[in-house]
């Protein structure tokens, strides 16, 4: 088999402006995917920043609760009786510098009489809260943060779909307006 004299050249590459089949809409959805990527990607960094926030203002109430509030070892003195949906409290007795005191506090369910509770309690020696937990505050900003990426990859995708949607009508009216033109050429009817 004989070697040719000269090397196969590829066909050089047909440049986008002299291409008659590269249309405007073409170009414009490659720039929407790229906007519409790009916009998601922004709301990714949005939501991560808005649930750091979010964390850390939840960090920050549980530290100002917890800044009037100190915690004492309580025992219950009695069953604990239902105080509402999902809420038991029980009379509790503990002893500090201030003396003994006894008061009614939330307490688990499976508590039973003589039983250890931790008491979290203000400077007037009254039961309160406990502060959130850095789990609560983890869960709530990562719930809230997840909404808001999805509302706003829903409103994004929503653009992109009615973007899309426009810019393929001018494009099948311009086929259409072309076709009517080349049409009786091609079919040679006139």
């Amino acid at each position: 088999m004989a070697t040719p004299s000269v090397a196969p050249q590829p066909s050089a590459p047909v440049p986008r402006r002299g291409n008659p089949l590269h249309r405007r809409s073409d170009s414009l959805r490659v720039w929407l995917r790229v906007g519409f990527s790009l916009a998601l990607a922004l709301a990714v960094g949005l939501t991560v920043l808005l649930g750091l926030k979010l964390y850390a203002d939840g960090r920050a109430a549980a530290a100002r609760q917890i800044a009037g509030l100190h915690q004492v070892n309580a025992v219950a003195v009695g069953e604990p009786s239902s105080a509402g949906v999902g809420a038991w409290v029980a009379p509790l007795r503990w002893t500090d510098a201030g003396g003994v005191h006894t008061a009614n506090a939330a307490v688990p369910v499976s508590t039973v009489s003589g039983q250890h509770v931790m008491l979290w309690i203000n400077a007037q020696e009254d039961p309160q809260p406990g502060p959130i937990p850095a789990v609560q505050s983890a869960g709530s900003a990562a719930t809230y943060s997840l909404a808001a990426f999805a509302a706003a990859a829903m409103a994004l995708s929503g653009l992109y779909a009615l973007a899309r949607h426009r810019v393929d009508s001018a494009a099948w009216k311009s086929w259409e307006s072309e076709w009517e033109r080349v049409e009786p050429e091609w079919t040679h009817r006139r």
